[in-house]
């Protein structure tokens, strides 16, 4: 995958790099033809009005033609606007087979720059250009050539070097461009790897598999959103493993019970009356509350509770579940109280799911109150509803059992023992009934021998 990945990124690279070139070198190519050729034709080329009138202004000056023959090239590069222009205009002319000639009036050449050992008479049939001083002509400008056999080489040869430095240029660039993209394509298709390589450890079961993450982009974001990922579906592969060894557990006891008083009516231990049957009787109960208490935990993770939301007066709701369970209170010595805040504030939630957290939570604390003890119930306002606690005087929770009374089957003196009762599910279910009506539950433990 990641092979096949980068070679097609070198590739589309490579074809970007090689298109750019290409079309920087033709464009090159033209635009230097164009220009040279606008140079030649309207910016550089010789303007024989010019030469006539700097002619005219030499021979105002100098009140004749004394001294022409030497002044004569000055003259002309001034016409060609001078300085610099002047140098490329001779430049420019010297591709051309020219020739410039002053003749006095009578046709004899004052002088001349061009071909020399050439006919110094004006051609026949050639008049040349009217040199004239407050209306009478002083002398002629003769301007004549042919564009050189080497001029057009010339010009060739320009757009030949420019075309071979553009494209010299520009195949630099381009590797320099590739090699650029070399190391990008690799920052790409590196941290694609390592996931692909993870991906198929995941796939093969290996859940702890992770990868590297370095930087903010977007490869980095998804790096780290495949390592939450794992390790999401580390912690619920744990979650499963602990659910069905716990299950297992759980279930094995009751199991056992009823296979043992089963065995010993058939070998005729314990007499079939109803007495004998009892144990049976207590242990269905206690496997089919173990099923329930599966079955709403389940519902409950996976966000399928139901729940009937109505208004719920907190206070009523409170005083039913402590008296339904103040009977097993007494019967255990321990004295139950309740303590209710005036003027509490209307609840919005399931009565019988809130009725049977406050249940789960009394049933906890009973069967972790000696005889003697004290359970106390409040409930009182808060800002956005109603906080309800449970205070018992138990043996207290180890501070380090704190983060994991709501976890499932958790029994903090790990003897797994049933001596207290329960199925271990009732916290977990409370908190997840909490947390479906957007509440909070935690458990405190501030002095041994009182916890909340």
């Amino acid at each position: 995958m990641s092979q096949r990945l980068w070679v097609k990124l070198l590739g589309a690279f490579a074809l970007i790099i090689l298109l750019g070139v290409g079309v920087t070198v033709l464009l090159t190519r033209q635009g230097t033809a164009t220009r040279f050729t606008h140079f030649m034709v309207d910016d550089q080329m010789f303007t024989p009005e010019h030469l006539q009138d700097d002619l005219v202004a030499y021979y105002q000056e100098h009140g004749g033609w004394q001294g022409i023959d030497a002044a004569f090239p000055q003259v002309v590069r001034h016409a060609s606007s001078g300085g610099m222009m002047g140098g490329v205009m001779g430049h420019a002319m010297g591709m051309y087979d020219s020739r410039i000639l002053l003749l006095d009036k009578s046709g004899a050449v004052l002088a001349r720059i061009g071909r020399r050992g050439q006919n110094s008479q004006l051609p026949a049939g050639v008049s040349g250009l009217s040199i004239r001083v407050d209306g009478r002509e002083v002398g002629r400008l003769l301007i004549d050539g042919e564009p050189m056999a080497g001029a057009g080489e010339g010009s060739s040869d320009l757009l030949t070097g420019v075309t071979r430095a553009a494209l010299i240029a520009g195949l630099l660039a381009g590797l320099v461009a590739f090699a650029l993209a070399i190391v990008l394509v690799r920052q790409i298709t590196h941290p694609l790897a390592a996931l692909h390589d993870a991906s198929q450890r995941i796939a093969q079961g290996d859940l702890s598999a992770r990868v590297s993450v370095q930087g903010e982009d977007e490869l980095s974001q998804l790096g780290g959103a495949f390592n939450r990922m794992a390790s999401a579906l580390e912690t619920q592969e744990a979650l499963r493993r602990n659910l069905m060894a716990d299950v297992a557990h759980e279930l094995r006891t009751p199991l056992t019970a009823i296979q043992g008083t089963v065995e010993a009516l058939q070998d005729g231990i314990f007499p079939l009356t109803s007495e004998g049957l009892n144990p049976i009787h207590e242990e269905t109960l206690l496997l089919g509350r173990l099923v329930e208490d599966l079955r709403t935990l389940a519902q409950a993770e996976a966000g399928h509770l139901s729940l009937s939301v109505a208004e719920v007066n907190g206070g009523e709701l409170a005083e039913r579940i402590v008296a339904a369970l103040l009977p097993s209170a007494q019967q255990a010595g321990i004295q139950l109280t309740l303590h209710v805040a005036a003027a509490l504030p209307p609840l919005w939630g399931d009565p019988q799911r809130i009725g049977q957290v406050l249940t789960n939570l009394l049933s906890n604390a009973l069967r972790h109150t000696p005889a003697g003890g004290e359970i106390v119930v409040q409930a009182a306002a808060q800002e956005k509803g109603i906080l309800f606690s449970v205070q018992d005087s138990g043996p207290g929770i180890d501070p380090a059992d704190l983060p994991h009374i709501f976890d499932r089957f958790y029994r903090g003196d790990r003897s797994r023992s049933r001596v207290t009762g329960g199925s271990g599910l009732g916290l977990t279910i409370a908190r997840q009934l909490v947390e479906a009506h957007a509440g909070r539950i935690w458990a405190e433990s501030p002095l041994p021998g009182r916890e909340t």
